[in-house]
């Protein structure tokens, strides 16, 4: 996004001071702490996943940061956070990539200049969003909540659909790292609703990201590729191709794609993340990219390019560039690769590192998905009944778990079922997985499965 005042960087330089924070703690793992000393000289200009992630972390409206109306800012010509063009100009494409084909994008009509009015006057952030922050930062996630629900209530009683986005978005992330996924998706069908009557492409896609992801994750896998594809779509007029945006939407539908094991356009794909992540000037960008890789080459089978990509993600990762919750995630990841290459002394550091993690939350969820990773460290060593014991109390009726999560639970819980020596058992486990990817449109899966148990019934 180009940026249309040159005052910008001074709001984020006073706000950043006022809050003590960092240029390093600002910037994240979204951008470098030097891209952010150029925003704040008015050097560079932010794209609109910057300029979200900034008003996130400087606790203010989106609208108040840019200096001016979201809809307006997003009519701007935007160009990549990281790409230096000049206005009128595409960014360089990188080193050796080829020449993207030039697409008709929409016509952008400027707003016209607003009138001064005594309304136009600083509009200071509101003590619940502030709070809301300050809570999610000391992991009351309860509270946190429960502030931006009363938050986001007030917005949509006011009638600003640009601004209940904005606080939409950050209530769904709240519920997300509180593992609230049924909540989040209900949330986030209302924004999609919402943002569809808008005219900004961009606020599109980054709604339709966040709801592939919150359908990933409440086991909705084929509903989820929908949104994704949209988003997808939309890049281009949205000038948000190549951005981090661009990279993080690539990640989610990969990871769709392996749940459902659709793998066939996977490798491309993640080829794709890779090279636009490397083009992004930050390193976190980079190590999401590296973990998004590594996990889908562990779904596809490939244990050493899996290893190799996980090494490379642990040089960029760290708890000081994720949020706790992406850490636990991280931690779980490299855990679980690190079974299947069968490191397991590295696998086991890993795993203690996840559990200390994990009691730093209170999220259920959380806590049963280390109790399933337990488990499978558990098999790895030989020790079938301790592993079987953990899937059985994760497998009960009273189970946190829900979707595609139980149902791979209950795949190994079959295992280790087989491993002792009772077929039925298994075979009755591998029936309740299969009608749960069934149910939630996994058929590849699902018919996986059922060969499975055709397998143990002959044997």
């Amino acid at each position: 996004m180009r940026n249309q005042h040159p005052d910008f960087g001074e709001r984020v330089r006073a706000r950043r001071r006022e809050l003590g924070l960092s240029q390093q703690q600002l910037a994240g793992d979204v951008v470098t702490s030097s891209y952010i000393s150029l925003l704040e000289s008015g050097k560079r200009a932010p794209t609109l996943d910057v300029i979200i992630h900034l008003a996130e972390q400087l606790m203010m409206p989106v609208d108040e940061l840019v200096g001016q109306g979201i809809a307006g800012s997003l009519a701007a010509e935007p160009v990549s956070a990281h790409s230096g063009a000049a206005p009128g100009q595409a960014a360089a494409a990188p080193a050796g990539a080829a020449a993207a084909p030039q697409t008709a994008s929409r016509p952008q009509t400027p707003p016209p200049p607003a009138s001064p009015s005594p309304t136009a006057v600083r509009t200071p952030t509101p003590p619940s969003q502030i709070l809301a922050v300050n809570a999610m930062q000391s992991n009351d996630y309860a509270r946190s909540i429960e502030l931006l629900r009363d938050l986001y209530a007030q917005v949509l009683a006011e009638g600003d659909p640009m601004r209940s986005i904005e606080v939409g978005l950050q209530l769904q992330r709240a519920l997300q790292t509180h593992g609230d996924h049924d909540q989040r998706l209900a949330l986030l069908e209302e924004l999609a609703a919402t943002a569809s009557d808008q005219p900004s492409d961009a606020v599109r896609v980054a709604v339709l990201t966040e709801l592939g992801s919150a359908l990933r994750d409440t086991g909705y896998l084929s509903r989820a590729r929908t949104p994704l594809e949209s988003a997808l779509a939309l890049l281009r007029p949205a000038r948000l191709h190549g951005t981090s945006e661009h990279v993080r939407l690539l990640g989610t539908l990969v990871s769709v794609l392996c749940e459902l094991s659709d793998t066939g356009p996977v490798p491309s794909l993640v080829s794709e993340m890779l090279e636009l992540a490397e083009s992004v000037d930050a390193p976190g960008i980079l190590g999401r990219s590296q973990w998004v890789a590594a996990m889908a080459y562990d779904q596809l089978g490939s244990a050493e390019d899996a290893h190799t990509f996980i090494v490379r993600a642990r040089q960029h990762l760290t708890p000081a560039t994720l949020t706790l919750r992406d850490w636990l995630r991280f931690c779980r990841s490299t855990t679980s690769i690190l079974l299947n290459t069968g490191h397991l002394d590295d696998a086991h550091e890993w795993l203690l590192g996840a559990e200390q993690t994990t009691s730093l939350m209170n999220v259920p969820a959380e806590t049963a998905a280390l109790a399933a990773l337990r488990a499978r460290h558990e098999s790895a060593l030989g020790r079938h009944e301790s592993a079987l014991k953990l899937y059985v109390g994760l497998t009960g009726e009273d189970s946190p778990l829900s979707g595609l999560q139980l149902a791979r639970v209950c795949l190994a819980k079959a295992e280790e079922l087989r491993a002792l020596n009772r077929p039925e058992e298994a075979a009755e486990a591998l029936r309740g997985a299969a009608a749960i990817c069934e149910e939630n449109g996994a058929y590849q899966l699902a018919v996986q499965m059922w060969r499975r148990m055709d397998e143990i019934r002959s044997h």
